[in-house]
């Protein structure tokens, strides 16, 4: 007879009660109840490994896709997420360069007036209306990527694919504005 460990202590028991045990184990979710066989999504749980099917938990327990069609409405939501989020990393970076021009072009109104430059000089201050904003979208920004990220980790081809594509849309409609910086600082999860 096999020794079997339960709850720390050693128990002999027969093949056939073991068999027995794990044929329920393997019929019975974690939640107590037995799967309807009809049901596609009956044995999803959440992969770790990049799997195709129609059935997925995107974010929370409210957003679930149990067929095709539902999948494929989450999947242009997900795209359209993600090309707004490049629209809205172009939107704020356009944002600070105004902000910095303006600190400039009052720079050299000042120059022009004859003024000494210690008087006006623009020093960008913590308590700015500009900086608030700046650190509102940055929080924005950031809270979106890492949305974006979790729904790449569903693994779920479709929607990492979606994802994949609307972040490259975005990127070919409001990237052409970028200064052709290799170098995003605004950039998070990449």
């Amino acid at each position: 007879m096999p020794l079997c460990i339960a709850r720390g202590s050693l128990i002999a028991q027969s093949p056939t009660t073991i068999q027995t045990r794990m044929n329920v184990m393997e019929t019975v979710r974690q939640d107590g109840h037995h799967p309807d066989p009809d049901d596609p999504c009956g044995e999803h749980n959440h992969a770790m490994v990049f799997h195709s099917c129609v059935c997925a938990e995107i974010l929370f327990k409210g957003w679930q896709t149990t067929n095709a069609a539902q999948l494929f409405g989450s999947a242009v939501a997900i795209f359209v997420a993600a090309v707004l989020y490049e629209g809205f990393k172009c939107m704020r970076e356009e944002l600070a360069k105004k902000r910095a021009a303006l600190g400039d072009s009052q720079l050299n109104i000042a120059k022009n007036e004859g003024h000494t430059l210690q008087h006006t000089t623009v020093k960008p201050s913590m308590l700015s209306c500009g900086h608030a904003i700046q650190t509102l979208m940055h929080m924005i920004q950031s809270t979106l990527s890492y949305v974006l990220m979790l729904i790449f980790m569903t693994y779920n081809v479709w929607l990492c694919l979606a994802l994949v594509l609307g972040l490259t849309f975005g990127y070919f409609l409001f990237g052409w504005r970028r200064t052709g910086s290799a170098d995003d600082r605004n950039e998070h999860c990449q």
